[in-house]
């Protein structure tokens, strides 16, 4: 096996570094035009994805190489290999000026020196590392929130030199991730890179582009969020199994139901940014609103219904009343004889007159006397036989209600929640 031998020349790297700044002029550009640059990013840690702001912030490492055959120096010493410098010699440098054109903030980590690595090589490649933290924008979609995936993005261009001086481009394996990234709200799902030419006024830029996919964790807000509003809206339906004449109780019920999802409701406004537009999260809360809502419009149909019936009740009662009080000027034995009946109907009646609407009216219903009149004994008969229709339906009526009200409400819950979790979970599954 060949063994490659080596001549030291005994130049130390200040004396190699003379001689190669000795006719180097920064503002010259290398040859061949355009000066080939390739780019790499490490992703080293998210700390933040910000719904609020619309942005994320990460610590980074990214990386500039391209060649400069003014800087080769293994004609001077081929034994040596690779040469590191700090910031101040990429200084006295000329560089490609890569930056990231659509942070809202970037800062070189100084622990305690800045965070800049410049790399030079035997052949001439210079392999420049910057470790920065950055604060870029997302763009933020929260039409699915909260099962919801949000894109961030980080743009690198060539600042200082347009395509027909410089051309950037990604290295082979372009993205690095340190580790598994989690955050507390969010899991990186996935990294895309592009490439595109930019036109601005002074020409084109190439321009670097990396997608940084993150899918929500939507668990926190399974329990914080959906569960509550599923118990305001079952608590609405304890209310049909409440007897119809107990309107306090199934009162109470509805509104608690009602004001509890409404202050949830402004919890979760509070936590997300104003948007014009309807979020899947507004769907599910005007959807549990709609329906305790309309539980109260059922109350409300039932308890009119039978204030009208008993309305109804009373106003045949009165006519009873007047009817009797009628046949007393024209029965001559009214006055002689009595009528132990028709006085005990008038007493009753005069009772039922003065009841509260929505007490049941009732009427003493036993055996008639003997010396009541045939017609005053049809009256009542026929009196009885209308109290006794009215009272079952008074009864049934509401209690048919709130039974079909029992079985309709949870199925068409049901069904919307059959839809709108197959709705979104396939979405997520697509968009994956």
């Amino acid at each position: 096996m060949a063994t490659t031998h080596c001549s030291k020349s005994g130049l130390t790297p200040s004396e190699i570094v003379d001689t190669l700044m000795a006719n180097y002029s920064r503002s010259e550009i290398p040859q061949p035009l355009p000066v080939p640059v390739q780019v790499e990013v490490t992703v080293q840690d998210i700390m933040e994805l910000s719904v609020l702001s619309n942005s994320f912030s990460a610590d980074i490492w990214f990386s500039s190489i391209w060649h400069d055959q003014r800087l080769a120096f293994d004609h001077l010493d081929s034994c040596r290999a690779n040469m590191s410098f700090d910031d101040n010699f990429e200084k006295m440098l000329w560089s490609p000026n890569v930056c990231i054109v659509n942070t809202k903030s970037t800062t070189v980590h100084m622990s305690p020196k800045p965070n800049v690595l410049l790399m030079l090589m035997p052949n001439g490649t210079i392999w420049l590392n910057y470790r920065v933290k950055v604060e870029s924008p997302c763009s933020m979609n929260l039409e699915r929130f909260p099962i919801d995936q949000q894109v961030c993005s980080l743009v690198f261009e060539s600042y200082s030199y347009n395509t027909a001086t410089v051309s950037i481009d990604w290295m082979p394996i372009a993205i690095t991730v340190l580790e598994d990234i989690s955050l507390p709200d969010f899991d990186l799902s996935g990294i895309k890179t592009f490439k595109h030419t930019e036109s601005y006024k002074a020409g084109e830029w190439y321009r670097l582009t990396v997608e940084l996919r993150f899918k929500r964790r939507y668990g926190f807000y399974i329990l914080q969020m959906y569960f509550p509003t599923y118990i305001s809206v079952f608590i609405s339906w304890i209310a049909f199994c409440i007897d119809t004449k107990a309107l306090p109780a199934r009162i109470v019920l509805g509104v608690n139901s009602l004001m509890s999802l409404t202050f949830q409701f402004g919890n979760i406004i509070r936590s997300l940014p104003p948007v014009s537009y309807i979020k899947a999260i507004d769907i599910w809360m005007f959807t549990c609103v709609a329906f305790i809502f309309a539980s109260l419009l059922e109350l409300a149909f039932v308890a009119y219904q039978d204030k009208k019936l008993l309305l109804k009740s009373n106003k045949s009662g009165n006519t009873l009343y007047a009817i009797l009080s009628f046949m007393k000027y024209f029965d001559p034995f009214a006055e002689i004889n009595g009528s132990p009946r028709l006085r005990q109907q008038e007493r009753c009646l005069e009772r039922r007159k003065t009841d509260d609407a929505f007490t049941l009216p009732s009427l003493p219903f036993e055996a008639i006397p003997e010396e009541s009149t045939s017609l005053e004994r049809e009256l009542v008969k026929q009196r009885r036989t209308n109290y006794l229709k009215r009272r079952r339906r008074l009864l049934d009526f509401g209690t048919r209600i709130d039974r079909i009200s029992f079985f309709a409400f949870p199925s068409s819950f049901l069904a919307f929640n059959v839809f709108y979790w197959g709705f979104y979970l396939q979405e997520e599954q697509s968009s994956s």
